[in-house]
């Protein structure tokens, strides 16, 4: 091979590692962006009607995609750097145990009382087309019990343009989805 066809097989090498790159670099619909998804939660066996819940997906700085469990209002970057619960290194990925959290929380098995509960999550993160899909665990231990209990909720993100539509599936043979909302902000 001479000289010119060396050339051209470099050109091509190059080419193909450049595209390469890129392809690693593929962006996703959620990047540069925070999505917010609020759900009712409806309790078939007559519970508590009209609670809500739901999760901030946020694209952070420096380039992971960060969950924040839980119904508050608007969430900026800084506030879910402090406070998200699982993050993931990229799209896909998986979070085997995030770290162990506690918190105060109502006790549902003895009214009035107060008990501090610890919760870890545990997920993975997809995607297909312009879908994003979040398979996450959330484990809880009430104080004074040994063990923990684990529920798995799966979220589909839809993203299309300045929209976004999401499918809730939650899991417990008591409660489902009802009413959904999404919507999605520039991440600052």
């Amino acid at each position: 091979m001479g000289s010119r066809g060396a050339g051209v097989v470099v050109g091509l090498l190059a080419s193909v590692l450049v595209c390469a790159a890129q392809a690693a670099k593929a962006q996703t619909p959620v990047d540069g962006r925070i999505v917010r998804v609020v759900y009712e939660v409806i309790f078939d066996d007559g519970g508590p009607r009209g609670s809500t819940w739901g999760f901030h997906l946020a694209h952070m700085k420096d380039g992971r995609y960060c969950v924040r469990l839980g119904n508050p209002g608007r969430l900026n970057l800084a506030i879910i750097a402090r406070v998200g619960d699982m993050c993931f290194a990229a799209i896909p990925g998986a979070v085997e145990r995030s770290r162990e959290s506690t918190s105060r929380s109502l006790d549902a098995r003895e009214k009035g009382k107060w008990i501090n509960v610890s919760s870890y999550q545990k997920g993975s993160i997809a995607r297909t087309g312009n879908d994003i899909t979040l398979l996450i665990t959330t484990c809880n231990r009430p104080e004074g019990d040994a063990d923990y209990r684990c529920f798995r909720n799966l979220y589909v993100v839809h993203m299309t343009g300045e929209t976004c539509t999401a499918d809730v599936s939650i899991s417990g043979s008591r409660s489902r989805a009802g009413k959904t909302t999404c919507d999605h902000y520039a991440a600052k």
